[in-house]
């Protein structure tokens, strides 16, 4: 970081823009005690007057930010000729990193579900999904979908994927998925029980959805702080077509959470035939307070609920 770091500060200045080199402690925070707690070099550019920018050459090759807000709520220290003090990141807004997936399916009567998923990502969130594809072989990519559709159900067929080029940072992350599930939905002589494939997660990995493989189960009394990837705005929606004859016996019901650390809002509504699902997770923070832990476990083992919640139809 250090070799990349002053690479940037001399083309930089042979540029004509006036930048010096900062230290900081990725993943951890730094003390203000004399001693060696810095891990990380990065770079900091004068763009005016007291209009100081984080450049980060290291962690940004590949992903639609100049400064990883990975870092952010991180302590730093500039090495400007004036001097410095400790200084600390600012809060990233979630509505910068969004997360958002969309849905269109049919449900028929024998329970086959077919549809199609869209997932559009921006800032951290569009880099771990990017990433997901930049660091495997090509020859591996189609693999990584096959295994988010098995997840819904080992009869999942996927039909096609389209994806922007992972390699093109100038446009936002988006996949669209295209598939079929034979037998999606359970059915008894006169019912169809379901989860629509939005609500329960396409993408059930940790490098996607870190906050769906925190340990929930601790008791909402926390005496330490809790971190996640970053701030994070993760918005889902989905329309199913319902198959003709029946109609919705059970349609779930969610308890909004709303708090300094996240919010939470999901929803049911039938239309012309058509089941119509929404749900809004917002985590604010990558660094949250003991305090705010109820709130944001709250929030997270909400989403978690409708992923297990099913809908019910009946003739």
């Amino acid at each position: 970081c250090k070799d990349k770091a002053g690479m940037l500060i001399t083309m930089l200045r042979a540029a004509g823009f006036d930048s010096y080199p900062a230290m900081t402690m990725a993943g951890s925070r730094i003390d203000r005690i004399p001693a060696d707690q810095f891990n990380h070099c990065v770079v900091i550019w004068r763009r005016g007057p007291g209009d100081l920018v984080l450049l980060d050459p290291t962690w940004v090759p590949g992903v639609r930010e100049l400064w990883s807000s990975a870092e952010q709520q991180q302590e730093y220290l500039m090495g400007l000729p004036e001097g410095a003090d400790l200084k600390t990141t600012s809060v990233s807004p979630p509505e910068n990193h969004y997360f958002r997936v969309r849905g269109r399916s049919e449900l028929a009567a024998d329970g086959t579900l077919t549809g199609t998923v869209t997932v559009e990502a921006e800032g951290q969130s569009d880099a771990r999904m990017r990433r997901v594809l930049v660091r495997n072989m090509k020859n591996q990519w189609q693999s990584y979908f096959e295994r988010a559709v098995w997840d819904l159900s080992p009869k999942a067929v996927l039909r096609a994927v389209e994806t922007v080029d992972p390699y093109d940072i100038e446009k936002p992350m988006r996949i669209a998925i295209h598939y079929v599930i034979p037998d999606y939905a359970v059915r008894t002589m006169e019912r169809l029980v379901f989860i629509p494939v939005v609500a329960r997660h396409l993408f059930y990995d940790r490098g996607t959805n870190a906050h769906l493989f925190m340990k929930l189960e601790e008791t909402a009394e926390r005496k330490t702080p809790f971190v996640t990837p970053c701030s994070k705005l993760a918005e889902f929606s989905e329309e199913i077509t319902l198959p003709k004859g029946y109609q919705i016996a059970h349609r779930p019901a969610f308890k909004s959470v709303s708090g300094p650390a996240a919010d939470f809002c999901a929803q049911y509504a039938e239309s012309g035939g058509k089941l119509k699902f929404q749900e809004k997770l917002s985590m604010k923070k990558r660094i949250y307070p003991a305090g705010e832990w109820s709130n944001f476990r709250d929030a997270v083992q909400s989403v978690k609920s409708v992923a297990e919640t099913p809908v019910v139809l009946a003739k």
